[in-house]
């Protein structure tokens, strides 16, 4: 009678082998998932930043018009208030000496109050 018995470190290589070979297996699907995500995440920041940019660049516009608006409405003003003062200027002569005296008596009260 000849009865084999299995060689135990026999079938222990055979259980490692298929294991190795299962983690081999999972190995590259963690990989290909992990390579995935990472591609995800990267297009997905990489959206973020264009959009970033384009809203700054959109504000930065925005303030530059701003800026360019405020800058002709002052020039306006500026050119309307001189066209003014040469057409009449003792009224506005008058208004800057009557304003001056009354800051100054304002002035001339609270330093009385001591």
């Amino acid at each position: 009678m000849s009865s084999e018995q299995p060689n135990p470190n026999k079938k222990l290589t055979e259980a490692l082998e298929l294991l190795n070979e299962a983690a081999r297996e999972k190995k590259d699907e963690i990989q290909k998932l992990i390579g995935d995500r990472y591609s995800d995440i990267q297009d997905a920041m990489h959206d973020v930043a264009t959009e970033g940019r384009r809203s700054f660049k959109k504000a930065r516009q925005a303030a530059e018009d701003v800026v360019e608006e405020g800058q002709e409405n002052v020039e306006k003003t500026i050119h309307i208030f001189d066209k003014k003062v040469r057409k009449e200027p003792w009224k506005y002569i008058g208004g800057a000496a009557l304003g001056a005296l009354v800051v100054g008596l304002f002035l001339g009260k609270s330093g009385n109050k001591q």
